[in-house]
């Protein structure tokens, strides 16, 4: 099996593994010149392999056809049947405790206050699964009827330099985000291929009509691949099919399609939607494509009952020229879309809002970003911006740019990086009350906003009133950008901001329905192509990716049976041990004193006990430490008259009050550089305190007990202002004398970063961008 796994996962070719098996049955390894393995060359390896794959749903071959300019042509692909995909997932007893059959309402409730509110997060806490939930029969008559929602993703990508494939990834929607968008054992499917469909002529010749022609050519080709690839899935979708689950129950099933993420090209291309040829370009709603920039416009939307009416009423129109001007005012082609025929079929609907590519590659990455660069060009300032970026304090998750304006990202977590860290390296290069400083600023609150991984019914309604505000911020700002720049915002991911608050609503949180997994898998796909010759590659691909997958499988039963012998060969070895302490009795926890549960641990700790005496003399290099022993012992003393208070609960995310961690660095030579970070400290003023880690102390009071203390230099508020105040900015002086503060009111780690291009070292600003749980706690 070992032997099998490398072979595959590490994309050996023919000569590779002939000569591993060769070394594995040659007589260096066994004494007889022989081994037990039955596999002795490569074809012996393949015919295993193809065995193997009849283990996993395997592909299958399809052809559609379709005439443009009086030719027919015929397209080839290979798919697997989503419904075998489907029955392969809900009758997996390993998947059964984590699957989800119905919606449901999910709650915080708060003890202390009282306080109840309904959470959005996961697809079937929204909305659109909870009507359709109420439009299934009975749950009694005779088996539960379960709703089955699909994420499916497809775009094209690079595979080499020149070649581009385009792959079709299906997800299982009721199964937790961290399964559904891994690769393993209910992860993420390929379909199939997408046919690309290559333009016989040069496009740069063809008029208005033609152009139109041709697009209407290549959808109609998609919407015959799609129908074709989830027909299994029509009659189900109405009917219901029903199978004994994982969990031993009896379910009538409906799959459908809830979420598709696509990139703006692939939306009008699955949607059959004109895009920017058309009056109507968004795949969502009417809106004109003279008020994409109208970001609290209220248009109508696209459902399947209102565009089947224009389809009809063009197609009954009496003449070509009355056709195309009804299908031109709604954006359409002249194309039945293949979920009309599904029950709960709304591809209008199912269009989510990507972060990916309407935000971090679309509005900052080619709108904000470029205007950014252009105009400190103009300025001749923008060798500034990279020097600033270079010296932008480090922080964990957090990518640093040496060379943020001359090097080409491509990725739009770099983009988001970039977007969490520029205003104070941008801010002093601008004249004061820049338009464009304060437009950058509105659109990060909402991106942190719209990004959150959890809604709570309070923050949705906050976030629906303020996204208005964020949005008339963002709006204005743009309005004055365009005066002062020249800057056209009419495009259609400007629009797309207005739709995600209803996606939310609808269909969960917007990491649910990001195209960002489904990139991952271009990658998979680049690696695949390498392994085959060029010729019919995608059929090559196919085999490829079902072989990894059966080994994958296999994999995890072996696994899982080491861990079912392993689990019993301890319970063995617990009955023998009767003298074994329980329950861990007598042992200590390195990380926190006396053993104690805290939320904080040191790690990676620089020398022994000493006495504090002898600290203060080994460091009376440092300013910040005069007197240190006594102020350290009238601290401990007051702060500890008694005992020290009980340590606090973990930390929490204040996004989705899951467990949280930072890993602040307290060190004078890290990386070859000093990193001494920052803190947000739990103090009893309203107002956010933070504090620089200078040194991390563990002290053993007279009682033996021990205490952790960190030696900060605190930092407090300052009247200084940047040229261009933007909401929200907090400036601070960081002082030069320290103080002690207990571990217990360390919060979190906190970023502070100097305010670039102004004389004084002193001046920091919060950058509460970090992540959303900084974001929280610096606007509420």
């Amino acid at each position: 099996m070992w032997r099998k796994t490398v072979t595959v996962t590490e994309q050996l070719s023919k000569r590779g593994v002939n000569r591993l098996l060769n070394g594995v049955n040659s007589q260096w390894i066994t004494s007889s010149g022989s081994s037990k393995l039955t596999m002795k060359n490569y074809e012996d390896l393949k015919q295993s392999l193809s065995a193997a794959r009849k283990y996993v749903v395997q592909f299958e071959c399809g052809t559609v056809s379709t005439e443009y300019k009086g030719m027919k042509y015929s397209f080839e692909y290979e798919y697997r049947d989503p419904w075998e995909w489907i029955t392969s997932l809900v009758t997996d007893p390993s998947l059964a405790s984590v699957s989800v059959w119905h919606s449901m309402r999910k709650y915080y409730c708060n003890s202390g206050t009282g306080v109840t509110e309904q959470l959005i997060d996961e697809p079937w806490t929204a909305d659109t699964w909870w009507s359709i939930d109420d439009e299934l029969p009975p749950t009694a008559c005779p088996y539960p009827h379960c709703y089955l929602p699909l994420h499916f993703w497809l775009d094209k990508g690079l595979v080499t330099r020149r070649v581009k494939k385009f792959p079709m990834i299906l997800r299982a929607a009721w199964l937790p985000r961290q399964i559904r968008n891994a690769s393993g054992n209910g992860g993420g499917v390929l379909v199939g291929y997408m046919p690309i469909i290559k333009d016989p002529e040069d496009p740069t010749g063809r008029n208005h009509r033609e152009t139109v022609e041709f697009q209407q050519f290549r959808r109609t080709v998609y919407q015959k691949v799609l129908a074709h690839v989830f027909k299994s899935l029509r009659r189900r979708s109405w009917l219901g099919e029903t199978l004994k689950c994982g969990d031993s129950q009896i379910r009538t099933l409906y799959p459908d399609m809830l979420i598709l993420s696509l990139d703006g090209e692939e939306a009008a291309n699955f949607c059959a939607c004109r895009a920017t040829l058309a009056n109507y370009p968004c795949p969502k709603c009417l809106v004109d494509k003279a008020h994409l920039h109208r970001l609290s416009g209220s248009f109508e939307p696209r459902t399947s009952a209102s565009m089947t009416n224009v389809i009809h009423k063009a197609r009954a129109a009496s003449s070509n020229h009355a056709k195309e001007k009804i299908l031109m005012g709604h954006g359409l082609h002249d194309i039945n879309h293949f979920l009309w025929w599904f029950r709960f079929g709304e591809p209008y609907k199912a269009i989510s809002y990507d972060t990916l590519h309407s935000d971090d590659l679309g509005k900052w990455q080619h709108h904000l970003w470029d205007l950014l660069l252009q105009v400190l060009e103009e300025m001749g300032r923008k060798g500034r911006l990279t020097a600033h970026m270079s010296e932008f304090p480090r922080w964990p998750d957090l990518k640093h740019f040496d060379d943020v304006t001359t090097e080409q990202y491509t990725d739009g977590n770099s983009f988001l990086d970039i977007l969490k860290c520029i205003l104070p390296c941008i801010v002093q290069l601008f004249p004061a009350n820049a338009p464009l400083i304060w437009c950058i600023r509105s659109y990060i609150k909402y991106r942190l906003m719209v990004g959150m991984r959890c809604m709570p019914e309070s923050r949705l309604k906050k976030f629906l009133k303020k996204l208005k505000e964020y949005v008339s911020d963002y709006e204005r700002s743009c309005e004055r950008v365009t005066l002062q720049h020249g800057k056209n915002f009419n495009f259609p991911k400007q629009h797309a901001t207005s739709h995600a608050p209803t996606d939310i609503r609808q269909k969960g949180t917007t990491d649910n329905y990001s195209t960002r997994p489904g990139e991952g898998f271009q990658q998979e796909a680049a690696e695949a192509y390498a392994q085959t010759n060029g010729k019919e590659a995608e059929h090559q691909m196919s085999a490829i990716d079902e072989t990894q997958e059966a080994i994958a499988r296999i994999r995890m039963a072996v696994d899982k049976a080491d861990e079912v012998q392993s689990r019993r060969m301890a319970e063995d070895d617990d009955e023998l041990e009767d003298d074994a302490p329980a329950n861990g009795e007598g042992m200590v926890d390195e990380g926190s004193p006396n053993g104690n549960l805290c939320h904080w641990s040191f790690g990676a700790p620089a020398g022994g006990w000493t006495n504090s005496r002898l600290w203060e003399e080994r460091a009376s290099d440092h300013d910040q430490f005069r007197s240190f022993d006594s102020r350290l012992r009238t601290f401990l003393a007051s702060a500890l008259p008694d005992e020290p208070l009980p340590c606090e609960a973990p930390i929490q995310s204040r996004e989705d009050w899951t467990a949280a961690r930072d890993i602040v660095r307290c060190n004078p030579l890290f990386h070859n550089r000093s990193r001494y970070d920052s803190v947000l400290i739990n103090m009893d003023s309203p107002e956010l305190a933070f504090g620089r880690l200078c040194a991390l102390l563990r002290c053993r009071v007279t009682s033996g007990k021990c205490v952790d203390i960190a030696v900060v230099r605190m930092f407090t508020r300052s009247a200084w202002k940047p040229n261009t105040l933007w909401d929200g900015c907090r400036i601070y002086e960081e002082l030069r004398e320290t103080t002690f503060v207990m571990m217990d009111y360390i919060a979190r780690g906190a970023l502070l970063s100097p305010i670039f291009g102004q004389g004084k070292k002193s001046i920091h600003c919060l950058v509460d961008t970090t992540d959303p749980d900084m974001f929280l706690r610096a606007v509420e």
